[in-house]
């Protein structure tokens, strides 16, 4: 069927015969089988989108020959045996209609018009005012989450919830009281005595989520393929003990009496009745605002992304509706979907593509990462060719193979990764992932960390003569990057190239680029204007302070942080080339753990590394650590302070640097422990957060004031 499916997403819709058509239909169903009944698709979401959108064209156009209903008319699809009691709907449970792009929204704007305006006399007259209250009117279209999860209605009477209820088919749902009472976020008794229906999705958080397939995974039980599956598994368990320890989050979007509700509190906008349903103590859309009209709407979507990036759910896009109640008569219903609501879905995250081959990649930290060469997709408007596997662990755990279909996923800039694999039509040919026995870069055998799922290449950039040029590659670029000597105008591409001419083999080289410059300059694409710039930033950088310097070393488990730390210990050249601190010594600083301790010891005891330091203080005016300099009055010392990204005039990483110099304690996300948030006006999420978690907030001027 997988095979099928995606022949049938690629043959275009002219193409397609009557029994085609009837195939088509019969593996949608299937589909719905899979992702409703068996909580296992074979399929993302987006695909299986555009096989639905794409039957619901042919039905249409075959509509009088086809042997069945149109299956795109069903909200559901045919469901198995339940072991939960059945109760029928107060009111029908529709679906949402979809777009992806400017376009289709505008298009969506245009429909809600010209559904409000009938050219028949008995209708005219009424409907022409409709139309023209709704071209003046402010606050036409709310907008909203569009979660991701499993949707369920909470009946209450007397200010108790009575019973709680999810989909079974388009007409009965499932009694699962039980099991409802056991989610922590839903109110068992609310401020509002009279009978309410509450229409609700519960979604699992996405740090639950991981945790859960995690242990699947170690106790070889059932490994969800999304958020969304692994809730809808939950709350339908037999035993809700296992529903209380899901960790499962709901929230209120709809009223299954929604008109008795409206008619009751004179309700006439959609936002003012979600609004009520907070006040009655449940939790809604933290993101849930007011629009003037579509174009507003299209600007809020395009920013967007930020706040999506920060949430602990899954939402695969935005609601939006028409706000004001008493026009949705008018502009009505199709048996599938409202029209005075659409879903604006986000580029698509999850695909399935086959991995062909498994590199096995060379990091910094001398880790080996199977990453997988992938059979070429497109993903939110980028062509994916590569993920992530993490590790050899997570490779058996997923008993992922080349050849195998595999679910992937793009989180915006992060790598794409491979989230389960399917092994539907699997013939248990493919090729096992085994770890490499030598390194694919310079054959130094392959060593394994005791305690740790990490495999390493243990030839070090400095300590060997014969390197690795893999890992040297990776080190020598983050060495000159912002977070470590901030060498501008040397970049990637250009430290790739100068290693491939052995125009550099290390850090020392680094600094002496400047007696290579006629050998860059006979280089492609390289004048006397680009190497004169590199020249000038390496020239600068070589006034530096011994933190930045520790960082650009790199030493094993020695990191930003853990670098500020250890600058205590060289206050001045002798400490730096002689060093003679004793384990108890490093371990005596704050957060030095014994294997950091362990690292430091063995990298300044190297003769090898000792010859390489030497080189570079001659080369280098380094500023060591002085006790005086800091100031324990500072109101920033040893505080946590987070910053958000733009300011005018200031770049994130100079305001960064700020801080250093006052003994600092940056973070890069708010949480409780967060003693400060600078931020600017327009600044949302870490904002928001700030605010409800009692954060002190500064703005740039008051923070320039107390630096």
């Amino acid at each position: 069927m997988l095979k099928i499916s995606k022949i049938f997403l690629e043959k275009k819709e002219d193409d397609f015969s009557l029994e085609d058509v009837e195939k088509l239909q019969e593996i949608v169903k299937s589909h719905n089988d899979l992702y409703y009944n068996q909580e296992s698709p074979v399929i993302s979401d987006k695909e299986y989108d555009d096989l639905f959108k794409k039957l619901r064209n042919l039905e249409r156009k075959f509509r009088s020959k086809l042997k069945w209903d149109l299956v795109t008319s069903r909200v559901w699809a045919d469901f198995i045996e339940s072991s939960f009691n059945k109760v029928k709907h107060s009111r029908p449970m529709t679906s949402l209609d979809n777009t992806y792009n400017e376009k289709d929204l505008k298009d969506f704007d245009e429909r809600v018009k010209s559904n409000l305006w009938f050219w028949d006399d008995a209708h005219m007259e009424k409907n022409y005012a409709f139309l023209e209250q709704f071209e003046k009117e402010k606050k036409q279209y709310t907008i909203e989450f569009k979660f991701d999860g499993l949707w369920i209605e909470l009946i209450y009477k007397k200010w108790t919830l009575v019973r709680g209820i999810t989909r079974w088919n388009w007409i009965e749902w499932e009694d699962i009281t039980q099991n409802i009472m056991q989610i922590d976020n839903i109110p068992k008794t609310i401020s509002y005595k009279e009978h309410i229906e509450i229409r609700w999705e519960v979604v699992m958080p996405i740090s639950s989520f991981e945790e859960l397939n995690k242990q699947a995974k170690i106790n070889w039980e059932k490994v969800f393929s999304n958020p969304r599956n692994a809730a809808s598994w939950s709350v339908r368990m037999k035993d809700n003990r296992i529903t209380k320890k899901r960790k499962l989050k709901f929230f209120a979007y709809d009223l299954a009496n929604f008109e008795e509700f409206k008619e009751k509190e004179k309700k006439d906008y959609y936002y003012d009745v979600i609004k009520d349903l907070e006040n009655f103590w449940f939790d809604i859309s933290s993101y849930f605002e007011i629009c003037d009209d579509i174009s507003e709407v299209i600007n809020k979507i395009e920013t967007f992304w930020d706040l999506k990036k920060s949430l602990d759910f899954e939402i695969d896009g935005l609601v939006i509706k028409v706000n004001n109640i008493n026009f949705w008569e008018d502009i009505w219903y199709t048996q599938h979907h409202p029209r005075y609501a659409i879903a604006y879905k986000f580029p698509a995250e999850i695909l399935t593509t086959k991995i062909l081959s498994v590199d096995h990649q060379i990091w910094r930290t001398w880790t080996i990462t199977p990453v997988a060469n992938l059979e070429p997709i497109n993903i939110g408007w980028v062509i994916v060719k590569r993920a992530t596997l993490h590790n050899y662990e997570e490779v058996e755990n997923l008993d992922a193979r080349i050849w195998d279909t595999v679910f992937i996923k793009r989180a915006w800039e992060v790598i794409p990764k491979i989230i389960s694999v399917i092994k539907e039509g699997r013939n248990w040919t493919e090729e096992k992932i085994q770890v490499p026995e030598f390194c694919p870069s310079c054959w130094t055998k392959i060593q394994k960390d005791e305690w740790k799922v990490r495999y390493y290449c243990p030839n070090d950039w400095l300590e060997y003569k014969h390197q690795c040029r893999a890992k040297t590659k990776e080190k020598l670029i983050f060495a000159v990057s912002k977070e470590a000597l901030n060498i501008d105008w040397l970049w990637k591409r250009q430290i790739e190239l100068f290693l491939e001419k052995w125009i550099i083999k290390d850090l020392i080289d680094i600094f002496r680029l400047e007696e290579k410059k006629d050998k860059i300059l006979e280089l492609e694409w390289f004048q006397e204007k680009s190497v004169n710039n590199i020249l000038t930033s390496i020239e600068k950088a070589k006034n530096l302070n011994i933190k930045d310097l520790l960082v650009a070393l790199q030493i094993s488990s020695v990191w930003k942080k853990t670098a500020s730390e250890l600058s205590k210990l060289f206050q001045n050249k002798e400490d730096l080339l002689n060093f003679n601190k004793t384990l108890e010594e490093i371990e005596s600083l704050k957060d030095i753990w014994p294997e950091i301790a362990k690292s430091v010891e063995h990298f300044f005891k190297s003769e090898h590394n000792k010859i390489a330091l030497n080189e570079l203080t001659q080369l280098l005016n380094i500023e060591y650590y002085k006790e005086k300099n800091i100031s324990n009055n500072s109101k920033f010392f040893e505080k946590k302070v987070c910053i958000t990204w733009s300011f005018e005039n200031y770049k994130r990483p100079d305001l960064i640097k700020m801080l250093e110099e006052k003994w600092w304690n940056f973070v890069s996300s708010v949480s409780k422990n967060t003693d400060f948030l600078v931020a600017w006006e327009k600044a949302w999420s870490k904002l928001k957060k700030a605010n409800e978690l009692w954060v002190e907030v500064l703005g740039l001027d008051e923070f320039l004031e107390m630096i």
